[in-house]
């Protein structure tokens, strides 16, 4: 029997011995309609019909599982335990066939005993919200230099290549800010449900409330996140950190172990808070070496040495994030915990290279395969390792 009608089991057999008793007042009617009454199975369902035995033409049909629930309902709850078991390895078999092929499994695990503690932080990149209209920041920016026309497009072009946003932004901030404001606060918006048929929440953002319940990073300018966690709670988020800004609740919130929000690059409704172009890292971050005394590189660090960051849609290519988690490794003033990164496949030597970068800050990639830009396999392993850090589905003798 299921958890909530557990919970009233006595109640329900008292119920059940009173209608039993009202049953058995009307032995010689029971009798007769036992013996007498016309039972037939429709194929369509399949339902039982009963035809009454005063009127031929009227006919009582009821559902197999009404019958098996209202009359064995023991025997109703085991055969709903076992068709769970069932339709739960169906649903994992894809993601366990991949984790045990590609010898991933222990680390898998690690993960899940993570989520398990609740002490997981998602970290959220561009690649999460793509399935919901928004750009990855390479073409977002390359986008914006063609609007800007010119040559921007050319100057761009080797930072582009190497991945140095950093520069391309600073770059396009300088040669029009009004624009590049503009442009984000445009692409950025929370799109309509029915926009180019994308939905509101791809599905990792949906799967953000069952993997943390405390604190999330995002390096997206859009409000999804917001957005899902008010419509789960009911109200918005009271600790949330833009960019640069304070005084927001975050740390307070942080502390406590609640919900809340930080927003590395900013919010694309509030300019002031844009942390994306050089000059704009340097105010945030330090000059040359991060300043731990500001705000947004302290909350950051706090984050990293207090719970396990969980990487999600980012490419985790250098930049001013690693630099700072590498600086908080090298001063080793704190007890660092293993942190997790979901990441697409790549070969092996790039495979290799990355690895060690990362596991020299305590990040531990867990790999998944893409088929022809399908990326469903990473939703797969989160849906996994939620289930089975809330021991909905078993790896049994697994480990």
């Amino acid at each position: 029997m299921n958890k909530p009608l557990h919970d009233s089991r006595h109640i329900i057999e008292k119920v059940e011995q009173y209608l039993d008793t009202k049953l058995q007042e009307n032995a010689e009617f029971n009798e007769e309609l036992n013996l007498s009454a016309s039972v037939e199975v429709s194929t369509e369902g399949p339902k039982v019909n009963i035809t009454s035995l005063s009127d031929s033409d009227t006919k009582f049909q009821y559902d197999v599982s009404d019958i098996l629930y209202w009359v064995e309902r023991d025997t109703y709850f085991d055969e709903l335990s076992k068709w769970n078991g069932i339709k739960l390895e169906e649903k994992h078999r894809d993601a366990l066939d991949f984790l045990k092929k590609s010898e991933q499994l222990p680390m898998f695990l690690d993960f899940v005993d993570a989520i398990k503690r609740q002490r997981v932080a998602p970290f959220i990149g561009a690649g999460v919200s793509l399935p919901a209209g928004y750009p990855l920041w390479g073409n977002a920016l390359e986008r914006l230099a063609k609007q800007m026309g010119g040559d921007v497009s050319a100057q761009i072009k080797d930072d582009l290549d190497n991945y140095h946003y950093l520069a391309v932004a600073e770059t396009l901030y300088q040669y029009n800010e009004h624009l590049f404001k503009n442009f984000v606060q445009t692409e950025f918006r929370l799109k309509a449900a029915q926009e180019d048929d994308k939905p509101i929440f791809p599905p990792i953002i949906d799967l953000l409330p069952q993997l943390s319940k405390s604190c999330v990073v995002t390096t997206n300018f859009d409000r999804l996140i917001e957005k899902k966690f008010e419509l789960i709670n009911g109200k918005p988020l009271t600790g949330y950190m833009y960019g640069k800004q304070e005084q927001n609740g975050f740390v307070s919130q942080l502390l406590k172990g609640e919900q809340c929000l930080m927003k590395l690059h900013g919010d694309s409704e509030q300019a002031q808070s844009y942390v994306f172009t050089n000059s704009q890292y340097r105010d945030a971050y330090g000059d040359t070496d991060i300043d731990f005394k500001k705000q947004l590189p302290r909350s950051l660090r706090q984050i990293y040495i207090s719970y396990s960051l969980v990487f999600i849609g980012c490419s985790l290519e250098q930049d001013r994030t690693l630099e700072l988690f590498q600086s908080v490794v090298e001063q080793g003033h704190f007890e660092i915990p293993c942190h997790y990164a979901l990441l697409a496949n790549c070969d092996q030597e790039s495979k290799a290279e990355k690895m060690g970068r990362l596991l020299s800050i305590n990040i531990k990639p867990i790999w998944y395969e893409v088929v022809e830009q399908d990326h469903s396999m990473l939703e797969k392993i989160l849906l996994l390792s939620i289930d089975v850090a809330n021991k909905k589905f078993s790896l049994g003798s697994t480990r």
